[in-house]
């Protein structure tokens, strides 16, 4: 349910013993990424809307799994919950379970979900699973401590129908993760980290400006980044730096985004020459100055109201790339290659966001597999 780009389905398949027998995605670019990925075959259901199953026409199955939209429980939104359209989709899982009873449903949501409205939310989730018969247990897991170098903390919830269940698939721990080291503050989209830690949560809010991926400072011997060519590509100047008055970011026309790369030393009156290793002092924030990440030898103007960061040393800042968004929710590289074959920057950015990652499905997936042999090897005996 609501599948995305199928990090569900990655991380079962890897976890092994599963297999897909349909999926819904409602989004027409997420789905193409989806049967690009995966290639359903004619035997595999395909739902677009979800409020429009017929269970009757559901074929049987043990899991149901799905991420239903988070957006108005996030504590990044307004939070609106079941008065939100969106919000009410969990129902239709709960519609379809009670229908078809599956022996597990497999959950996925922001953390935001347990407090939202002082509780009340999460209470009617559980109220509801339990009147159709399924037990239910939580977990907070954090991407980095499963062998992802991104700090995303999401709410995965197990509900299960056979008592047995209870407390040999959750609680599932992963390995130590490295920190998020924030070198420069201020808003999300113009903080700045050390790329030596792990990314901040990847959002699907991309506005085809980079999806507030976070802003990483690179040491200087890997290659500079031109942004309009998709890839790392090292430039001798800076594309022309343009400005839309009335945004805050970066434009969105493919001609205008700009590479970035290293100046030596800015001033508020233009540039002087400094030497090797000197501090840059760096424009970021504000509608005239987040326009790009200035280059080599030139800085475009600065003004007296800038906000200045500092790169220390020899080290530039850039945005993650589509590519290394999608690397931190644990994909494959062919996966990857096809998913940004046919989208846009933009559309990649959002997948990415909007995905679960495969890594923490992979070790929740094998508990379950093995949970279900162990009880069905018990029924047989």
């Amino acid at each position: 349910m609501f599948a995305g780009i199928g990090g569900f389905r990655t991380g079962l398949t890897r976890a092994g013993g599963f297999r897909c027998v349909g999926h819904c995605e409602i989004d027409k670019y997420a789905n193409a990424s989806y049967e690009a990925i995966y290639e359903p075959g004619k035997e595999e259901r395909y739902y677009h809307d979800a409020t429009k199953i017929d269970p009757a026409d559901l074929p049987d199955f043990d899991l149901l799994c799905g991420g239903f939209p988070c957006q108005t429980f996030s504590i990044a939104g307004r939070r609106k919950g079941f008065d939100d359209t969106r919000g009410t989709l969990f129902f239709e899982i709960a519609r379809l379970a009670q229908s078809k009873r599956p022996s597990y449903l497999l959950l996925e949501n922001v953390p935001g979900l347990l407090s939202h409205d002082k509780g009340r939310t999460f209470s009617v989730i559980l109220a509801t699973l339990n009147d159709l018969g399924y037990r239910v247990e939580w977990m907070v897991l954090n991407s980095k401590h499963f062998g992802v170098p991104q700090s995303r903390r999401r709410l995965f919830l197990i509900c299960y129908l056979d008592p047995r269940c209870a407390g040999k698939i959750f609680p599932v721990f992963g390995t130590g993760g490295k920190a998020l080291i924030q070198v420069l503050g201020g808003s999300q989209g113009s903080r700045v980290y050390d790329a030596d830690g792990i990314a901040c949560t990847q959002t699907a809010g991309a506005g085809g400006v980079g999806g507030k991926t976070g802003l990483y400072i690179i040491p200087q011997d890997r290659p500079f980044v031109d942004l309009c060519a998709g890839e790392a590509r090292q430039t001798e100047a800076a594309r022309c730096l343009t400005a839309r008055y009335g945004q805050t970011t970066l434009s969105n026309h493919r001609a205008e985004r700009s590479g970035v790369l290293l100046i030596k030393e800015a001033t508020k009156k233009g540039y002087k020459e400094a030497n090797p290793g000197d501090s840059v002092d760096l424009g970021f924030s504000g509608s005239n100055t987040r326009r790009g990440r200035v280059g080599q030898d030139i800085a475009h103007t600065l003004e007296t109201s800038c906000i200045q960061g500092i790169v220390e040393r020899g080290g530039r800042i850039r945005r993650l790339m589509p590519r290394e968004c999608l690397r931190l929710h644990g994909f494959d590289e062919w996966q990857i290659d096809r998913i940004l074959a046919i989208q846009s920057d933009a559309q990649a950015y959002k997948q990415a966001g909007n995905s679960v990652t495969a890594n923490v499905i992979e070790a929740i997936g094998r508990r379950i597999r093995e949970v279900d042999a162990e009880l069905k090897a018990g029924a047989a005996a």
